[in-house]
């Protein structure tokens, strides 16, 4: 488990800890002629490490305010690239170019939909269409950031289905013509994946696109109204967020003793609030607070194989009792993965900010990658993408053939005799293997280089697959 116990010091300020704890009980007031106990007298205050608590605090709770802000701007938001309403999706309608900045390092491969279920409302019917021969994915996120519904070619296959999604307590029987779906929290985040070739081929993927559909059972009477909005660099407002949202999405039975613990620092739920802290409590929430987001920067790195990081999305294991990494959590939403996460088995994902040399990757330099027979191992598809690195994060660069992805799908790739495919990497389109060329960023500035695996093979999962390293020229 990520998260540390009293005492368990991740950085400390002299302000954050001189006298907090004995100054906290003594702000309780917790006299006899008081009619109820103060909320943070139920702990023991005086063993407490607050600043300590409060870090661990934010890790375990981070999903459910970063989901509660990207729910607002979806349902609270009329003009946004993934404004919708409850049980509707937001169809993202052609592939991502240099201009588009919504979303960091978007896949290019697949066209994105997005949705939010309120199941506290009553439950929805989900439909899905038959894709043939279409890669597609449908998963369900609960408000702590892990996937506990996947339909698609790997598990439940391609053909048009009807699905019955309900709350966590909801007592009943699916209609007969539906599979029964329980969530795991009653608020839910949907993300769809529909595999393009390309802009030829978008107008295909969006008739597959607008045969998921959603269906509630009982009226929807509103998108939002009463959740608090999400401020940014605001403790006062992160408490208030994710005491709402504790409330209306309670964690799993067994990790109630952590808000047991956390309620010293005002975070437990509906019985917790900012107003209700001691001031001295506040001070270490103010002190801590602008620096906790950083603090996930020390996981970025991690697990590097001949210049390529395994940046597989963690899927539905992180924060459950089968891994409660809460930092790592935390940081997979914080960096943009996590959100979006699927298990390893429906995807892999590597990235490289280097080459071979252990230098950074930059437009300026010729690179190549040369991959074996088949490529990535893939029972669906793979693909490598290029992003150029901006100061507002990492995005397709522009360039002369509008190329910023080569997979196993694109048209005329050039393999080896020995069915080895070698991928050019320049700026200048090279004399010959066009096909096999993608672009860098024309002005010599730094990129990345993303390389996903759909339904990857047992050598992959197995960890015997290595990503080979991208040689300098």
């Amino acid at each position: 488990m990520a998260l540390r116990r009293s005492g368990g010091v991740r950085r400390r300020t002299a302000a954050a800890l001189t006298g907090v704890c004995l100054a906290t009980i003594a702000a309780a007031g917790c006299s006899n002629d008081d009619p109820a106990p103060d909320l943070q007298s139920a702990v023991d205050l005086e063993a407490v490490d607050l600043a300590a608590t409060v870090d661990d605090a934010y890790s375990f709770t981070y999903p459910l305010y970063e989901l509660a802000r990207h729910r607002w701007n979806a349902l609270e938001t009329a003009d946004g690239t993934t404004s919708t309403t409850l049980n509707t999706f937001a169809h993202s309608r052609s592939l991502a170019g240099p201009d588009d900045t919504w979303a960091n390092a978007p896949s290019l491969d697949v066209l994105y939909s997005t949705a939010w279920l309120d199941l506290a409302a009553g439950p929805v019917h989900l439909d899905t269409p038959d894709t043939g021969d279409r890669f597609s994915v449908l998963t369900l996120i609960d408000f702590y950031s892990n996937t506990f519904f996947y339909a698609g070619e790997r598990t439940t296959g391609t053909q048009a289905q009807r699905y019955f999604v309900v709350a966590p307590d909801w007592q009943g029987d699916a209609p007969a013509d539906a599979t029964l779906v329980r969530a795991t929290t009653n608020d839910v985040y949907v993300n769809l994946r529909v595999q393009t070739a390309g802009p030829a081929d978008e107008a295909a993927t969006n008739a597959v696109q607008d045969g998921f559909r959603f269906t509630p059972t009982t009226p929807v009477s509103g998108d939002g109204t009463g959740r608090v909005r999400p401020v940014a660099d605001d403790p006062e407002n992160y408490l208030d967020v994710v005491n709402q949202m504790l409330a209306l999405d309670p964690p799993p039975a067994e990790e109630q003793g952590l808000l047991d613990r956390f309620r010293a620092v005002g975070v437990c739920g509906s019985e917790c609030s900012w107003d209700e802290l001691s001031e001295d409590v506040k001070d270490v929430w103010r002190t801590e607070f602008p620096g906790l987001g950083r603090y996930f920067e020390r996981l970025a790195g991690d697990g590097r194989s001949s210049g390529w990081i395994d940046y597989s999305p963690p899927g539905n294991l992180l924060g459950t009792t089968e891994q409660k990494d809460y930092d790592l959590r935390a940081y997979s939403l914080a960096t943009g993965g996590g959100m979006l996460g699927m298990s390893r088995e429906e995807a892999n994902y590597w990235i490289t900010f280097t080459g071979s040399d252990d230098q950074p990757l930059l437009g300026s330099r010729d690179y190549t990658l040369h991959l074996p027979p088949g490529g990535i191992p893939s029972a669906a598809f793979w693909s490598i993408t290029l992003y150029e690195v901006r100061d507002t994060g990492q995005f397709p660069t522009p360039n002369p053939v509008d190329r910023y992805v080569i997979s196993s799908e694109t048209e005329g790739l050039v393999t080896n005799p020995d069915g080895g495919i070698d991928i050019t990497i320049r700026a200048a389109a090279p004399d010959t293997s066009g096909t096999n060329w993608l672009p860098s960023p024309a002005d010599g500035t730094p990129f990345i280089l993303f390389a996903r695996s759909y339904i990857p093979e047992s050598s992959v999962l197995a960890g015997d697959y290595t990503m080979p390293p991208v040689t300098p020229a």
